[in-house]
């Protein structure tokens, strides 16, 4: 059985045209990445952050964790130098670890780190200031009896809380309130 409509369409073909016209009206919803200031068209340099706090390294895995997450959001548009338009500059102000929990015998379970940024999103041509912030994450960590495991346990904390500082910052940077 084959069902014909006065218009002479068929069933299939009514469907077809019904669903293609869905698909190009949309809903009105529409992708916020256009909006954002580092969606300019053009790049954005990420420099390596400054470090104030006493551990060494702790602005590399930053730096890899903004450019990663720029590069994720902004589909590749990380840049060096004079291509880009604009440039991410900033500084590790602290990084500091202390205990939070204890076992029954009073001794230290777990350590809380502490990382704080202040970051800067600037335009390179114009040097005006598009955004500005300072950040604070956090992470806990278990304590190790093995001094190597115990470093370990702290490096992958730092690793995580700069992930986080990268996606705060990529939403602060957005929002450009």
């Amino acid at each position: 059985m084959r069902l014909v409509f006065r218009t002479g369409l068929t069933l299939p073909v009514l469907a077809g045209m019904l669903l293609l016209a869905s698909l190009i009206g949309g809903c009105g919803y529409h992708a916020v990445l256009r909006d954002e200031p580092l969606f300019a068209g053009q790049g954005v340099d990420v420099v390596v952050f400054a470090n104030r706090s006493y551990q060494a390294g702790v602005e590399g895995v930053l730096a890899r964790s903004l450019v990663d997450e720029l590069a994720l959001r902004s589909g590749g548009r990380v840049v060096t130098g004079s291509e880009a338009t604009l440039e991410l500059t900033g500084t590790v102000l602290t990084y500091g670890s202390s205990a939070v929990s204890y076992n029954s015998l009073d001794q230290i379970r777990e350590y809380r780190l502490d990382i704080s940024v202040e970051a800067v999103l600037r335009d390179r041509i114009t040097q005006r200031v598009v955004w500005k912030g300072e950040l604070v994450e956090s992470q806990t960590y278990p304590v190790n009896l093995n001094l190597a495991l115990q470093r370990n346990s702290e490096e992958a904390a730092a690793a995580k809380v700069c992930r986080r500082l990268a996606e705060d910052i990529w939403q602060k940077a957005g929002e450009r309130f």
